[in-house]
C-alpha cells in the first residue's frame, strides 16, 4: 500500500457526540466515509461494506463496550479507533482492552485527531 493511501471508513456516531460529523477534514484525509448512527445501521453497513477501518464516536458505557466487542469479534483483524470525550477518560480502558485504538480528545481536536487517524496504515 502506499503511504498517502486513502482509507474506506465506517464512521459510528453517537446521538449525544460533540464533534461535527459534517467537518471537510473526512472528504480530504478519506477516500470514502459511511456515516451512520445506531448500533442496528452500523451493524449492516458494517457486515455488508469491505472498509479499511472504524471509527466510533461513542458513548463509553457498558452496552457500547459490547458492541464494539461485536465488531471485532466479527472481523478480528478490523482496525478500530474510538474517539472518547474527555469527560468519559476514566471508562478508555474497556476499549483498550479490546485491541482498539482509543484516543481522547476535546471537540476542537475533531479534525486534528481524524488527519492523524488517516495517517495510520490499517495493514501494516
Amino acid at each position: 500500500m502506499q503511504v498517502n493511501e486513502k482509507w474506506d471508513v465506517l464512521y459510528i456516531k453517537d446521538d449525544t457526540s460533540l464533534f461535527d460529523v459534517n467537518t471537510k477534514v473526512f472528504d480530504e484525509v478519506f477516500r470514502r466515509v459511511d456515516k451512520v448512527q445506531g448500533r442496528e445501521d452500523a451493524l449492516r453497513l458494517f457486515n455488508n461494506n469491505l472498509y479499511d477501518m472504524v471509527i466510533c464516536d461513542l458513548s463509553v458505557d457498558p452496552e457500547e463496550i459490547a458492541f464494539m466487542k461485536q465488531l471485532k469479534d466479527k472481523k478480528p483483524k478490523m482496525t478500530i479507533f474510538v474517539l472518547v470525550d474527555e469527560k468519559d477518560t476514566d471508562k478508555v480502558y474497556g476499549f483498550a482492552d479490546l485491541n482498539m485504538n482509543a484516543f481522547i480528545l476535546s471537540p476542537d481536536q475533531f479534525d486534528e485527531a481524524l488527519a492523524e487517524i488517516a495517517r495510520f496504515d490499517p495493514y501494516a
